[in-house]
């Protein structure tokens, strides 16, 4: 049974698609809350309930394609696919009901998949040279995590604009990753 921080180059290469996706949907997010900053709070819920789900999916179908690799460790990547997936639906059915703690969900799951990357890039630091990029990326989703939930943010102007710039940084290093685990 392999590892599920995908330490060899076969479980990077299947892994590829997933950075892809997961990049284009952190580059359309940033784009759409770039252009619309002052995105009234309900547009803002959609616009996450939208991308949560979207991310479930994509970690769904990486989930399914890493059974044969993970053995029965996949489903164990069922759980932030479905939690996803949930709560994107519970945020564009119930806005109100969670628009005062999505931020601070959100930026919960960025600070757990920031220690993924943090986790998973040490790991195959052995086997890819651009290891480097997953760590950034870690980083990046701490750091952004981590001040979502120790500053007092207000305006919704700043936090847009903020989301729209980590998104596009963060969408931009996904792609370059899957991208390169594929050619390495």
């Amino acid at each position: 049974m392999r590892s599920p921080w995908t330490t060899d180059r076969e479980s990077l290469r299947t892994r590829a698609v997933t950075f892809i996706l997961w990049g284009v949907l952190l580059i359309v997010l940033g784009m759409a809350l770039l252009a619309w900053p002052n995105l009234t709070g309900t547009v803002l819920m959609t616009i996450v309930g939208v991308f949560l789900t979207a991310a479930g999916a994509v970690l769904l179908y990486s989930a399914w394609r890493l059974r044969p690799v993970w053995g029965g460790l996949w489903v164990v990547s069922l759980v932030p696919a479905v939690a996803l997936m949930v709560f994107g639906i519970v945020v564009l059915t119930s806005p109100d009901l969670v628009s005062t703690l999505v931020l601070t969900i959100v930026a919960v799951l960025a600070v757990i998949a920031g220690l993924n990357d943090l986790a998973g890039a040490l790991a195959i630091a052995r086997v890819f040279n651009w290891w480097w990029l997953r760590l950034l990326r870690g980083l990046l989703l701490v750091g952004a995590g981590v001040w979502v939930i120790v500053e007092d943010i207000s305006g919704l102007a700043v936090v847009g604009v903020a989301a729209g710039a980590w998104s596009l940084v963060l969408g931009a290093l996904s792609i370059v990753w899957g991208v390169l685990s594929v050619r390495d």
